[in-house]
């Protein structure tokens, strides 16, 4: 219950079920050993956790950031083309990236002191090709709500590359929280320039040392092994660490906070 009050997490009422994320969160800690138990409770100080009605003050927010460090390609182009990050792949599906390019049609975004007395074009991806023949003083900003692996983002970046001929220099991607990994992978892959306002390093591997490092891999392997983790989402996918959740929990992270456990479905952060 600690952990829950730091976090600024509901704590329920003695009749509530498991429409109470505490209760879920304790009923997947019941298939723990106490070590296992422990592992989760020390991860879980350092979770994340994004309501949809947080998204547009963290889009003000990072918006409030990048006018004060005055970025070059916001200061140097007159009109922004707003796409929701999508890959190819993803078309034709409902994504998160598709909320955030809805927020960011809010007043406050429009009249934010970065783009005033400039456009700002807002086109869903059957309209992409009105970025075709870019102009120099011209940009797409590709929206998301988090960046894990990087490799949506990459394939995304891609196909506005090789579809319509947009140049790496003038698209940048804007999302609420990435992963750092994440973000060097799409820089080093396409030299597109990624912002957001949470940065996340590796739960696990980036965080503790030594004998601590070695036992907590050590447990987390024998949860994961426990819940029958399908080896892409060791560790979260691609080995990202993660812990964060959204309006849907990335499967960046760890399973033992998303993974349904045979034919109990009862999880605290679902991502169905």
């Amino acid at each position: 219950m600690e952990v829950f009050k730091n976090n600024g997490w509901e704590i329920p009422s003695k009749d509530a079920g498991y429409e109470s994320r505490f209760n879920r969160f304790c009923e997947r800690l019941s298939l723990l050993d106490a070590n296992e138990q422990n592992l989760v409770i020390e991860l879980t100080r350092h979770f994340t956790v994004i309501n949809s009605n947080d998204y547009l003050q963290i889009l003000i927010r990072l918006l409030n950031q990048l006018h004060a460090g005055q970025i070059k390609i916001f200061k140097n182009t007159n009109k922004f083309f707003v796409f929701p990050l999508l890959a190819p792949q993803d078309f034709n599906k409902t994504k998160s990236s598709s909320c955030v390019w809805y927020c960011f049609r809010n007043e406050t975004i429009k009249y934010n002191p970065i783009f005033i007395e400039k456009s700002l074009i807002f086109c869903d991806i059957e309209k992409a090709s009105w970025v075709d023949n870019i102009k120099p003083c011209e940009a797409v900003i590709l929206l998301d709500d988090y960046i894990g692996s990087g490799e949506t983002a990459v394939s995304a970046i891609n196909w506005m590359i090789e579809k319509h001929k947009v140049p790496p220099g003038q698209m940048v991607i804007l999302s609420l929280a990435a992963q750092e990994a994440g973000i060097q992978q799409v820089v080093a892959q396409t030299g597109v320039a990624v912002y957001s306002h949470y940065h996340f390093k590796r739960g696990i591997r980036d965080t503790y040392t030594g004998e601590q490092l070695d036992t907590y891999i050590s447990l987390m392997t024998r949860i994961e092994d426990k819940l029958k983790v399908a080896s892409e989402c060791r560790f979260g996918y691609n080995q990202s660490e993660a812990l964060i959740s959204l309006i849907r929990t990335p499967n960046n992270t760890f399973p033992v906070f998303w993974k349904p456990c045979g034919k109990n479905r009862i999880v605290p952060f679902p991502r169905d």
